[in-house]
């Protein structure tokens, strides 16, 4: 049986966020608790890559992805 796999897209998701908008981020001049932005904005991408990995995970786990790639 074939499992969908189409959900690790979703893994682009923080490469754009942490490479693809840095031109954007990089001339906010915005410095809450005298962090730079683009500092605070890295910082903020941890935790955003670290939901969409355990996205992904859950996601991989309903589809039965976890015992396909163990064989």
């Amino acid at each position: 049986m074939a499992t969908s796999r189409a959900h690790r897209w979703l893994l682009v998701l923080p490469f754009v966020w942490q490479v693809g908008l840095i031109p954007v981020v990089n001339d906010v001049p915005y410095a809450p608790w005298h962090i730079p932005f683009p500092m605070l904005w890295q910082m903020l991408g941890v935790v955003f890559t670290s939901v969409v990995i355990a996205v992904v995970f859950h996601l991989d786990k309903r589809a039965g992805g976890t015992e396909e790639d163990a064989s």
